[in-house]
């Protein structure tokens, strides 16, 4: 592989033209109501159960539950093989919190990306999150998640490589299965993994979300529906995100919250992150503060398989909101490079 391939891809990528929509265009609001919708419908396990069988993935998907080696179960759907093409490497899309492969937006990549790429595709719900069991732990024991559903991929559809395509937390997850696969030696996660609006430090990035801004941040209005989703997925018993986690330290055995922050963070394991890796973060960002992206920069110094690149808009994963032609675009060009194929712009379907 030439040296400095990936930077070389990063500057290309970054060089690409940009023309955003504002956020406050009126473009934006059925498609940011339908994601507000689609947060609070499924963010009850029976909710997102009920909903996923009345509103199914279109054949030939089908509804898949993949054992983790912790116990849980998550849920996805399946895009199988095209057996007329069969492809040696496939997708598998991880949500962020709150998110599931049943909101609109990921369901309409996961279909795209079947239909026209020709891949197969496993969409998932992260732990605790949609249809899928368990407790959230920040992007600690989600990497379990993530690894799992590129094993069951694999093994389901015969591909050799797996490419991940992840938001906010579940980047976060994606980054600590990457690690886990250089250091286990399995090298599944070859097909390259893509992120948006991912964390790196994850005591920052819980401190940040569990305190409330002040009265003009542009967090506010965000911390308001976030608080409002915690409790209710919760049925009441936590309002922050950081006194969910102490208890969910205790419940592992961990010394303390310190303990599972120190597990969760990605920054430190990039020494053990061997395949293709893109993480695309916005200045914008008032969820994920941009900062994260310039810690990973500086932990990722010197390694050319780790690029971060950074944008002045795009908020917090919105990316394909405001520019779904650049957006698929990155998207084209990034796992085109990775496994050396063609593939097309979906921004044209």
């Amino acid at each position: 592989m030439p040296e400095g391939r990936w930077a070389a891809l990063r500057a290309e990528l970054a060089a690409l033209p940009q023309h955003p929509r504002g956020q406050g265009d009126l473009r934006n609001l059925f498609p940011r109501l339908k994601r507000t919708v689609d947060f609070v419908a499924h963010v009850r396990f029976r909710t997102a159960r009920v909903l996923a069988r009345l509103n199914p993935y279109p054949r030939p998907w089908r509804h898949v539950s993949v054992p983790v080696e912790d116990g849980v179960q998550v849920a996805g759907w399946l895009g199988p093989q095209h057996w007329d093409a069969p492809s040696p490497w496939g997708l598998v899309i991880v949500p962020g919190m709150f998110s599931t492969k049943d909101d609109t937006v990921h369901k309409r990549r996961a279909i795209h990306i079947h239909r026209h790429w020709k891949i197969p595709v496993l969409a998932i719900d992260l732990r605790a999150f949609g249809e899928s069991t368990g407790i959230a732990t920040a992007g600690w024991k989600e990497a379990l998640d993530v690894h799992a559903a590129a094993h069951y991929l694999a093994a389901e559809t015969g591909v050799t490589r797996v490419a991940i395509m992840a938001e906010s937390m579940g980047g976060a997850a994606a980054l600590n299965a990457l690690a886990h696969d250089g250091e286990s030696g399995a090298n599944l996660l070859s097909g390259g993994v893509l992120c948006f609006s991912a964390f790196m430090d994850t005591k920052d990035a819980v401190s940040y979300i569990s305190h409330p801004p002040p009265r003009h941040h542009p967090f506010r209005q965000t911390y308001g529906g976030f608080r409002r989703l915690l409790m209710t997925k919760s049925d009441g018993a936590y309002d922050r995100f950081d006194d969910l986690l102490t208890d969910v330290a205790r419940v592992y055995g961990l010394k303390d919250v310190e303990e599972l922050y120190d597990l969760a963070n990605p920054k430190w394991k990039v020494p053990l992150m061997k395949q293709p890796t893109l993480l695309i973060h916005s200045t914008d960002d008032p969820v994920v503060p941009v900062r994260h992206a310039h810690r990973m920069e500086r932990y990722a110094e010197g390694r050319d398989n780790v690029q971060v690149l950074l944008t002045s808009w795009g908020g917090h994963t919105a990316f394909e909101l405001l520019e779904p032609h650049w957006f698929w675009e990155v998207c084209r060009r990034f796992y085109g490079a990775a496994n050396g194929v063609e593939l097309e712009n979906l921004a044209r379907r």
